[in-house]
């Protein structure tokens, strides 16, 4: 039985008349997404503010915290974070273990509390370095050990290449030491975007962390659990910040980048470098990194660490203080 004329019509009108009302729903709850996406990162600045000091660079300014101890030092330690955190993840883990040494926790350009610096080339671990280099040559000339964790370990790599007589040791933990993301780095396009990245990562990317931080955390620390008041201690909410977020997934893609000529370079490191690495860590293999970084590096050495993650600093402090205890007591 054919459909009468007027009817098929009213059906197509119908239909039509759908699209308007649908297209009007998804835009307010892309509206009404960006506005959570924006109140979240205004939430965590509030949280947490600057804790530590500022140093003024040609460009902007560099956050960091700076502690001595009350009698004399046993050395100078400059932890530098990974990705997806701030200074306060390794300086809540190492920090309190380290009193009798000067401990300098940097936040890198454009994560926690430091300015960009810059635009997108700043993503590269090679300025960053340099960054951080004025920073600590106006406010640390003295030697120090340098401590990596996961993305900081390229930049800091880069430091131990270029001033090595600055630097008395390094010591990585769960470290990014060769390129290791294939196909991912084409799928970030709209994360890492100057234009659309605000947009997107406000509507999607940081409600999407939000509702997934806690997993996300499981994901890295297992096989342990997540110590108590972790995402305080390490500040992790300043992550909900859409430039903050742009800025770490530009930093992602250009360290894979980078690494690609930095990664022959190790064979030429003339400080200790000590890799301390899970042998469960899910999220760098200790294999394609930390080991391979060892084998190049003349005075290499890999502490594997047995049940561990990706966050050795808070399942292994004891065994990562030694090792920066060791190296700080060099001449």
């Amino acid at each position: 039985m054919r459909n009468a004329p007027g009817r098929g019509r009213l059906g197509q009108e119908r239909r039509s008349g759908r699209f308007p009302r649908v297209l009007v729903l998804v835009l307010c709850l892309a509206f009404g997404l960006g506005l959570y996406g924006e109140w979240l990162g205004q939430q965590a600045s509030s949280a947490y503010p600057p804790r530590g000091q500022f140093h003024q660079l040609p460009n902007g300014r560099l956050h960091y915290r700076d502690i001595r101890p009350e009698g004399a030092s046993l050395g100078t330690v400059v932890l530098v974070h990974g990705a997806w955190s701030g200074h306060a993840d390794l300086f809540s883990a190492l920090a309190p273990a380290l009193r009798d040494h000067r401990v300098i926790a940097v936040d890198r350009p454009g994560e926690g509390w430091s300015e960009r610096l810059g635009d997108s080339q700043m993503a590269s671990p090679a300025k960053q370095a340099e960054a951080i280099m004025q920073l600590l040559d106006a406010v640390a000339p003295e030697r120090f050990v340098l401590v990596a964790h996961s993305l900081g370990a390229p930049l800091s790599a880069h430091i131990a290449l270029e001033r090595p007589a600055r630097v008395k040791g390094l010591v990585l933990l769960g470290a990014v030491t060769h390129p290791w993301l294939s196909s991912l780095k084409h799928g970030t396009a709209p994360v890492t975007s100057t234009w659309l990245g605000p947009i997107f990562n406000r509507v999607v990317s940081i409600p999407l962390t939000k509702l997934l931080m806690g997993a996300g955390a499981s994901f890295a620390f297992a096989p342990d659990a997540v110590p108590p008041g972790y995402a305080d201690a390490a500040e992790l909410p300043l992550l909900l910040r859409a430039q903050t977020f742009r800025d770490n997934a530009q930093d992602i893609v250009a360290a894979d980048a980078f690494l690609v000529g930095q990664a022959p370079r190790y064979k030429d490191l003339k400080v200790p470098v000590v890799a301390i690495a899970g042998d469960h860590d899910a999220v760098i293999s200790p294999a394609t990194h930390s080991a391979a970084m060892v084998r190049a590096a003349p005075l290499g050495s890999l502490i594997l660490l047995p049940g561990v993650g990706h966050m050795p600093h808070h399942a292994a402090a004891d065994i990562i203080t030694r090792a920066i205890r060791t190296l700080a007591a060099r001449p």
